[in-house]
């Protein structure tokens, strides 16, 4: 796991920001879905997004989808959002993702998750989960809801931290909010629902001229 946190941390040095797509309801009953994310993949790449999370399903096919996404997205660093199972993170097992979240903190899930050598990120709202996170070994944690526990809510972990903690910022954050996180002492970020429409808003195309 060490390794999987080092190389993480390397990409989002490069660019502090992961976009997240979780997937419709019945994704896999519904035509033409596939082909409209795969789409949006696309321009997202080509847009000079570096990193995206595809949302954990429970269907069967999504594991072949992970793959088929990592096959043809191959300068993209991909990985799984919303591992909170035994299940979910059972399903991650044979994909060699690079990195996947927690939504919560779930201590159980990461202990399995520590066993099998996958990289499960963390969600951290309370500095007594970001406590046990450390003790396990993480040194990245992601804080969620970011925006409801609010910009100062870093700086009460940073005052309990042993360690060089990378942390990321996830939950109701906007492209215009992007820099004052990252000021704020976070040290990337996560957006989603603002790109439903597949491109980057103005704030965002102008931010990322910085990262590519």
């Amino acid at each position: 796991m060490e390794a999987k946190q080092n190389n993480l941390i390397k990409s989002l040095s490069i660019q502090p920001l992961i976009v997240v797509i979780r997937l419709e309801h019945n994704f896999f009953n519904l035509s033409n879905k596939k082909k409209n994310l795969l789409s949006k993949i696309e321009k997202l790449s080509n847009f000079g997004i570096k990193n995206i999370e595809i949302g954990w399903d429970s269907n069967p096919e999504w594991v072949n989808l992970i793959l088929e996404i990592k096959k043809r997205f191959k300068s993209i660093n991909i990985g799984v959002a919303s591992i909170s199972s035994r299940q979910s993170l059972e399903s991650i097992l044979s994909l060699d993702v690079n990195y996947s979240m927690s939504q919560f903190f779930n201590k159980e899930i990461h202990i399995q998750a520590i066993k099998y050598n996958q990289l499960v990120i963390p969600g951290i709202s309370n500095i007594e989960n970001f406590k046990e996170a450390i003790d396990l070994g993480y040194k990245i944690v992601k804080i969620f809801p970011a925006s409801k526990l609010g910009i100062n809510f870093i700086n009460e972990l940073k005052d309990f931290k042993k360690k060089d903690i990378f942390f990321i910022g996830a939950g109701g954050i906007k492209s215009k909010n992007l820099k004052k996180f990252l000021k704020s002492g976070y040290d990337a970020l996560v957006i989603g629902r603002e790109l439903r429409n597949q491109t980057p808003d103005k704030d965002l195309e102008i931010w990322l001229k910085d990262y590519r």
